[in-house]
């Protein structure tokens, strides 16, 4: 009698995309291009949308254009609807155990994939079992380089970033390149980082949950920067130079005086968890 080997099973994923008044062609512009990378992958994959609007014409709004979707899309659009908005980890900790998949995407909506995206992510996780957590390189709508992968920030760094002079980020120019890893070349495959832009991420979902998902003491910023580090702990943190995604969004200090106080409280609260470090 000869045993029969095991069928191995392909990893399964799922993705998560936190909304508050997001913009609706943005959102679009994500399902549209999530939906050719999961083709690409040959996989259907649940997305869950977390609408923290707690407005009724934005959810109707957003389940028209689900509605819409869903016939001719490869997703499994699931729309969950919060009654409260408690920041941007507390929306996506709601579906981490919904998250029964080996992977679990953590999206901004105003991220766009290129087809190879997922391909490319799980490919490399598989390949890499000691990898926690995986994000892409980036770039903004017209090409620039987004440099997603930073360094251990210094308060320094916070003001100049939370302030947005430009004469004051000339004048410390070098260390804002150091700041954004800009001396790491995208040449040679995976490259451990210390943190990573929560925008687009993928976690290894018993790591995720292993660390309870993110902080919820952030309400928005630096909550990327804390999971890092807890998920440090479970193994690489990583930079995958092969997927290069578009981020229409950042920047604390255009999008006004309420985005700055969010982002310096979350950046004072990151320091008091991890450590302070000045310049």
């Amino acid at each position: 009698m000869t045993n029969t080997p095991a069928v191995k099973q392909p990893p399964t994923l799922s993705a998560a995309v936190v909304l508050h008044h997001s913009s609706l062609e943005q959102l679009h512009a994500l399902l549209v291009s999530l939906d050719k990378s999961a083709r690409a992958l040959g996989a259907r994959i649940p997305l869950y949308l977390i609408d923290q609007s707690q407005s009724a014409a934005y959810s109707e709004a957003v389940q028209t254009m689900t509605r819409e979707v869903a016939p001719i899309t490869s997703l499994q659009l699931q729309y969950i609807a919060r009654g409260s908005n408690d920041g941007y980890g507390a929306g996506h900790n709601t579906v981490l155990d919904k998250a029964s998949g080996d992977y679990h995407l953590i999206l901004n909506p105003d991220v766009e994939l290129p087809e190879n995206a997922l391909v490319q992510f799980i490919r490399n996780l598989t390949d890499h079992p000691e990898v926690a957590l995986l994000a892409p390189r980036g770039a903004n709508e017209i090409g620039e380089e987004e440099h997603l992968a930073k360094r251990y920030p210094s308060v320094l760094i916070l003001m100049l970033r939370a302030l947005g002079s430009q004469t004051l980020k000339r004048l410390f120019a070098k260390r804002l390149a150091a700041y954004e890893l800009q001396d790491l070349p995208f040449e040679g495959g995976f490259q451990d980082v210390p943190l990573l832009s929560g925008c687009c991420m993928i976690a290894r979902s018993d790591a995720l949950r292993d660390v309870g998902g993110f902080n919820e003491r952030f309400f928005m910023y630096f909550e990327d920067y804390d999971l890092c580090m807890r998920l440090g702990s479970k193994g690489r943190v990583v930079r995958d130079p092969s997927v290069r995604i578009v981020h229409h969004g950042g920047g604390a200090a255009r999008k006004g005086f309420r985005h700055i106080i969010w982002f310096m409280s979350g950046g004072i609260r990151f320091f008091q968890i991890w450590g302070w470090r000045w310049v």
